[in-house]
């Protein structure tokens, strides 16, 4: 047996179950947006009802998940668990001001993100000075293909890689002018490696544009990516060529001097 084979092996054996059913009870409560009974937990998550009870009294008792009647909901301790990511990582404390006084300067609403699985997670939204169609905060999960953000953090996967998350993109169309194919992502994505930034109009929502630039570490690694956003009417696209993107570029060289390889 070779040394990969032992090490997943390994890994396989050392993984706690229960502890993955209780992350999983926790997540579902995300999708769903409303309290839920046993019975209910049980299905979305896939548990028995005994197991999904065991889990969810346990959840309360630690203070992750508040109960009223035969109702469930996520608790405010749960919040602690985004924080300490924040917290931990000295790339969300450098980003946030810097962010801030971009958008206070360029009256643009802006944000930072990561990449998981096919979406961009929302790790940091700054000051918005204008109306949004699309609401988000931190911990928002839009769909990687059709954000700017989003696909700024595609174009900078290895090869083997990008396959396996295109491979499992649904190529829903939210507007007529959404990507509608891999081949067709596949090419906007080699636009961006070559230009460095992308800009989606119009594809996320109707009447919003937004533009993305990569943040990358010292080493050169993509680590994030952070964006500025807003209708067409405050937004014109030659505006955000020519004024916005420029100033987010500068902003993601400020963030980067800061950074640690």
């Amino acid at each position: 047996m070779s040394k990969q084979s032992d090490e997943m092996e390994s890994t396989r054996s050392d993984r706690v179950n229960s502890l993955a059913k209780g992350l999983q009870v926790l997540l579902a409560f995300g999708r769903r947006h409303t309290p839920m009974t046993i019975s209910e937990v049980a299905k979305e998550v896939s548990l028995t009802p005994a197991s999904a009870r065991r889990m969810l009294l346990t959840l309360v008792d630690l203070g992750y998940v508040d109960q009223t009647g035969k109702r469930f909901s996520v608790g405010p301790r749960v919040l602690d668990l985004g924080y300490s990511y924040l917290a931990s990582k000295p790339i969300w404390q450098l980003t946030q001001p810097v962010l801030e006084r971009f958008s206070d300067a360029h009256h643009v609403s802006a944000a930072a993100a990561v990449l998981d699985g096919c979406d961009a997670l929302y790790t940091i939204r700054a000051n918005s000075h204008q109306p949004i169609q699309v609401m988000v905060s931190t911990g928002t999960r839009l769909p990687a293909h059709i954000t700017a953000m989003g696909r700024v953090l595609l174009a900078a996967l290895p090869p083997q890689r990008l396959d396996e998350v295109i491979s499992q993109i649904k190529f829903d169309s939210p507007t007529e002018r959404s990507v509608a194919n891999a081949q067709e992502l596949r090419t906007i994505l080699a636009d961006i490696r070559r230009d460095g930034y992308s800009i989606v109009d119009e594809e996320l929502a109707f009447g919003l544009r937004a533009v993305a630039v990569p943040l990358r570490n010292r080493a050169g690694e993509v680590v994030a990516s952070i964006n500025a956003c807003g209708t067409l009417r405050s937004l014109e696209i030659s505006d955000l060529r020519e004024r916005v993107l420029p100033a987010l570029q500068l902003a993601a060289q400020e963030i980067r001097m800061h950074l640690a390889d």
